[in-house]
C-alpha cells in the first residue's frame, strides 16, 4: 500500500509543519530510485523529524529504513505512524547524531537536519539551542563521521548546498534544481 497523503495520518500540530520541514513524495521517490536500494540495503535518514522519508521508503522499497532524530516527541509521532502502517523495515530512534553509529549504514538521506539551528522564524518547537555554533558544530561532526565511511557509501543531500562532504564523496547525479544531489565514494582520500 502507498500513502497519498502522508499529512492525514498526522496529528495536527505536525500536519501544520508539512511543507516546510518534511520531505514531498515526489523527492522521496526520485531518492529512492537513485539510491537502487535492494533487501539487504540498509537507510539512514539524519534527522528523521516525524518519520515521513522512512515510512514513505519503506512502503517502496523492501531496504531497512532508520530515522534517527533528537526530539522525543517527533520520534513517538513517527513510532506511531510505523506502527499503524504496520511497516517492519522501519524504526525510528530517539537520538542526538552526535551518539550515533553511522558503521552499519550503506545510504543516507540528509535533509539539511541542522538548518532550524540558525533558522530566522520557522522552527518546529523551541526544544533545542538555536546558534550558528551548533549549526557549525553538528555539520563538522556529520562531516567527520561520514568521511570514515567505505568506498560505495551513498548520500543523498536535499537543500543543502553548503553542506560541504569529504573529498572522496563524488556527485553522480542532481535534479533539475539542484536542490538534489546523489553523492557516493569513490575511493578512501578523505581528507
Amino acid at each position: 500500500m502507498r500513502i497519498i497523503d502522508f499529512d492525514e495520518l498526522l496529528h495536527s500540530e505536525f500536519q501544520k509543519l508539512s511543507t516546510t520541514f518534511w520531505s514531498s513524495n515526489e523527492i522521496i521517490d526520485l531518492t529512492i530510485d537513485w539510491l537502487e536500494l535492494n533487501s539487504t540495503s540498509r537507510v539512514l535518514d539524519i534527522g528523521s523529524g516525524v518519520g515521513k522519508f522512512c515510512v514513505l521508503g519503506s512502503q517502496i522499497s523492501d531496504a531497512s529504513f532508520t530515522g534517527v532524530e533528537i526530539r522525543k516527541n517527533l520520534v513517538a509521532e513517527a513510532k506511531r505512524l510505523a506502527n499503524k502502517l504496520e511497516l517492519d523495515n522501519c524504526v525510528f530512534i530517539h537520538s542526538d547524531v552526535r551518539d550515533f553509529d553511522f558503521q552499519e549504514y550503506d545510504s543516507f538521506f540528509y535533509y539539511n537536519p541542522f538548518c532550524e539551528h540558525i533558522a530566522i522564524d520557522e522552527v518546529i518547537d523551541n526544544t533545542i539551542e538555536f546558534s550558528r555554533e551548533n549549526h557549525r558544530k553538528y555539520e563538522e561532526l556529520m562531516f567527520e563521521k561520514l568521511k570514515t565511511l567505505s568506498v560505495g557509501i551513498k548520500i543523498i543531500t536535499y537543500c543543502s548546498s553548503d553542506f560541504i562532504l569529504p573529498r572522496n564523496y563524488h556527485l553522480i547525479k542532481t535534479n533539475g534544481d539542484s536542490t538534489l544531489a546523489l553523492w557516493v565514494i569513490k575511493n578512501n582520500d578523505a581528507i
